[in-house]
């Protein structure tokens, strides 16, 4: 939501010095309710589960033996000979094993895909149900500032009545009371969209995620730099590349054992009517790697890993970079909403309070009031901003790094 100028009438009782959190109706679902339905149903989580199940039944299919073959010759229909045989091929160089390693890697890959689909989830559930905490906290706040507001109109326009105020402060009530309520109307339309989106996760958007309740926990424990530096390596980001390194590994031991010729062995049966001749078949027959023994395809694999590799290093670079950043970020946040909740707003309610009662004694300005007030407004507003930044920032160290951040309360 876009920052808007907004005019306040003077509170002449100010709410707590933080906005209380939203009270939840008695049909809302918790924060944690919330990511365990949406991780039990996401239409993303359920498509990976399927491609494990096709993993698994392509190892059951790498380890099948071969169909043996079978042939039958007929001179004139019969007449004259019949020749029947069967055949088998017997696979060397440990190729049915090695097919099978290949497929046991490919399953690997797709588990490791069900983590780092989790791992993206689980921040991208935290992103989605920021908004509802920080806009939710800007509702509770207006809703008590248009409350008293109300109330204050009347004490002016009484006032206004007695001849101890002007008209003019009466009608700059009216007005900011009035942009209060569109700037209410336009965070409940917000609101609104904000549940939505988040609701879109569980794959139903007319379902109970769209009341989840929570806020953040911005006093939530984070993990050293070092913690989160070493954790890196750790994440299945990182853990995909290791097992597309010993995937191609296996393929290249696979191109070894296609150059070992596969035995093809065959037996059968010839009657040759004429010369009543009845005999067994027995045959032999092997390729030779004369031409081809995939040494320019080892090569390639050789040139693929090396490349996996400088690509990894290179990854493993920027990311602890982009890690070192975050947490400097997220340092940096912290104190900002420690100056801006011990020092800052305490003394701008002070300044509030003390207009407030200069206003009253008939030594302080309508605008001075109001001037107080927007500013105390806008530091609240200014603390919601940063504390979602904390949330969002936070969530990224979590992606990043697979440590977990208890973000949402």
């Amino acid at each position: 939501m876009q920052k808007r100028a907004i005019v306040l009438i003077p509170l002449f009782c100010w709410i707590s010095s933080r906005a209380a959190p939203q009270v939840a109706p008695n049909d809302s679902i918790s924060f944690s309710q919330a990511r365990e339905f949406i991780l039990a149903q996401n239409a993303g989580l359920r498509s990976v589960e399927s491609e494990i199940e096709a993993a698994k039944e392509g190892v059951k299919q790498a380890g099948v033996l071969l169909n043996p073959s079978g042939s039958i010759g007929l001179e004139r229909f019969g007449a004259n000979e019949i020749e029947a045989s069967v055949g088998q091929t017997i696979e060397l160089g440990g190729k049915r094993r090695l097919r099978t390693e290949a497929a046991m890697k490919e399953l690997e890959a797709t588990r490791n895909q069900r983590k780092l689909s989790d791992l993206e989830l689980e921040a991208e559930i935290t992103r989605r149900f920021i908004p509802i905490a920080i806009i939710s906290r800007k509702l509770t706040l207006l809703d008590s500032i248009i409350k008293t507001a109300e109330a204050t109109k009347e004490q002016i326009r009484m006032k206004v009545d007695a001849g101890a105020s002007r008209k003019t402060d009466f009608i700059r009530a009216e007005i900011g009371i009035e942009q209060l309520a569109i700037e209410r109307s336009e965070i409940v339309r917000e609101i609104a969209q904000a549940r939505i989106r988040f609701a879109a996760l569980g794959g139903d958007r007319d379902s109970a995620l769209l009341k989840v309740s929570g806020s953040l926990n911005i006093e939530a424990a984070v993990p050293s730099l070092d913690d989160l530096r070493n954790a890196i390596k750790n994440n299945p980001r990182f853990a995909a590349t290791e097992i597309l390194l010993a995937l191609l590994e296996t393929q290249k031991k696979q191109l070894k054992a296609e150059s070992v010729p596969d035995m093809n062995l065959s037996a059968g049966y010839i009657h040759k009517k004429p010369e009543n001749v009845d005999a067994p078949l027995v045959g032999l027959s092997m390729d030779i790697p004369l031409f081809n023994r995939n040494t320019a395809a080892q090569k390639q694999l050789e040139l693929q890993r090396k490349a996996i590799n400088e690509r990894r290093e290179n990854d493993l670079r920027i990311l602890d970079a982009d890690v070192q950043d975050l947490y400097s970020r997220l340092m940096e946040i912290n104190k900002k909403i420690a100056a801006l909740r011990t020092g800052t707003i305490p003394k701008a309610e002070t300044v509030f309070a003390m207009l407030h009662e200069y206003y009253n004694a008939g030594s302080a300005s309508f605008l001075d009031l109001t001037t107080a007030q927007s500013e105390l407004l806008r530091l609240r507003m200014d603390l919601l901003a940063i504390e979602s930044e904390w949330a969002h920032v936070s969530a990224d160290l979590m992606r990043s790094t697979s440590l977990p951040i208890q973000i949402v309360k």
